[in-house]
């Protein structure tokens, strides 16, 4: 599979990339923002056409309602939006100073802008001096730090949600359901990623008086929407054996020579950790992603390619891994369960899951064709129940604005796949013992 996501890759860099860079200033790129990740070979399908690792695609022109059928409910997971890389490497000087203004306030009075008649109770602000100021980077941002960039891709995701599903379908209501569920993992970026995707979603001024959404978030030794290692032992044995494996060693072997681009570019070739595709990447990707340059002879088409070893551990740990299966009981399993009891919770229409590209990817290993690439800043998996006249339900999934290829065993079609043919697929993948599974 990897190998032909490489392909894919390679083919879709020579006709597509373009040198700008994917920011300017604080608008995300147009006509000449390039394109980042992989793709099915548009002579097949369009799934993947203008894939783009810096920027998620939402939903919206390609939606329309499904016929004599009323929508029950709606869950949208989303990756959280662009940030700083989430480890400094050694000697990098680049200044990150892109997260003044993540627009996580908490206001006085009503509006959605700071004004001579409207302030700000508090706002957050990352402080880099000291002492120890010299081991990190110029800037205002903190490692894995929420973008303003990050910010408005996910205020852009819930205006797009809004047209849709308030606008359009009247499906959620015009103001704020206090009830709606929220879930965040317990690191910074997600909540301020949904923070701002509710923005979008119900502004303000859609908001009664003294309503308050509450977010959810599991303490970071029992998250669910990141692989659970700390908690399932098992899985911790299971996640080490890969990733010294002979499996994942040939996923990497193709990649040698971008390896030694990054080591180049980066000046690491002698410091340890610091000299590896998957070290390196994301912090390449990051600061392209931002408009902040490119290191050394790296090019577009580099940054693209290193995605792929550059996620390999994750990416292939739910796919090439021998003992894929069992990793994806004990590493998805939770937050499955956790979404099929969504799908049957008549108490709210909406439920929000703000993650990491990891969760994602994990999800869609289980129900979706394997071979769909990373999933990038902004990316976000819509899942919608739907009950006919028949009152048969079934399910409709969108990934990247698309309905989502659903996994060859499947059985069915996410353009309206019955909600019992997905149940009884996705149960064989949630243990019913996870102590004794998780046992070593």
């Amino acid at each position: 599979m990897l190998v032909y996501w490489a392909i894919l890759l390679e083919a879709l860099a020579s006709a597509n990339v373009a040198a700008g860079s994917p920011v300017h200033g604080q608008h995300q790129g147009g006509a000449n923002t390039p394109v980042i990740g992989g793709n099915h070979s548009a002579s097949t399908t369009p799934f993947w056409q203008n894939y783009n690792y810096c920027q998620g695609r939402n939903l919206g022109a390609t939606w329309s309602p499904l016929k004599d059928a009323n929508m029950v409910k709606l869950q949208v997971m989303h990756r959280h939006g662009g940030r700083s890389p989430a480890m400094t490497v050694p000697g990098d000087t680049t200044p990150w100073y892109q997260c003044g203004n993540p627009d996580e306030f908490v206001f006085m009075n009503p509006g959605d802008r700071l004004s001579d008649k409207r302030s700000p109770f508090m706002k957050e602000m990352t402080t880099i001096d000291g002492a120890f100021a010299y081991t990190m980077w110029e800037g205002n941002c903190d490692a894995g730090q929420l973008t303003t960039f990050g910010s408005h891709q996910l205020q852009k995701l819930g205006r797009t949600l809004r047209s849709t599903y308030v606008d359009d379908r009247k499906f959620l209501p015009k103001k704020m359901d206090p009830d709606f569920k929220i879930s965040h993992t317990y690191i910074w970026r997600t909540r301020e990623s949904v923070e701002n995707l509710m923005n979008g979603l119900y502004p303000l001024d859609t908001r009664r008086a003294g309503d308050t959404l509450t977010m959810h978030v599991k303490p970071s030794a029992i998250e669910t929407m990141i692989t659970p290692a700390s908690a399932c032992p098992k899985l911790a044995k299971l996640v080490s054996a890969y990733s010294s494996s002979p499996a994942y060693a040939a996923t990497l072997a193709p990649y040698t020579a971008i390896q030694d681009k990054l080591v180049k570019a980066y000046n690491t070739t002698g410091v340890s950790g610091y000299n590896t595709t998957g070290a390196l990447y994301d912090s390449a990707s990051a600061t392209y992603c931002h408009g902040l340059g490119l290191k050394g002879d790296l090019t577009a088409e580099d940054i693209q390619t290193a995605v792929i070893p550059g996620t390999s551990a994750y990416h292939n740990l739910f796919r090439q891994n021998p003992a894929a299966e069992q990793v994806k009981r004990l590493g998805v399993g939770a937050w499955l369960a956790d979404i099929l009891t969504s799908l049957s919770d008549r108490s709210t229409k909406l439920e929000v899951y703000s993650a990491h590209d990891a969760s994602l990817d994990m999800f869609l290993s289980v129900v979706a064709d394997p071979d769909l690439p990373w999933p990038p800043f902004g990316s976000n998996v819509v899942i919608e129940l739907w009950q006919k006249k028949n009152r048969q339900q079934v399910v409709r999934i969108f990934y990247e604005g698309m309905v989502v290829p659903a996994h060859p065993d499947l059985g069915c079609d996410f353009s309206a796949c019955p909600l019992d043919t997905l149940t009884k697929f996705v149960k064989k993948y949630i243990p019913t013992d996870f102590k004794n599974e998780c046992a070593v």
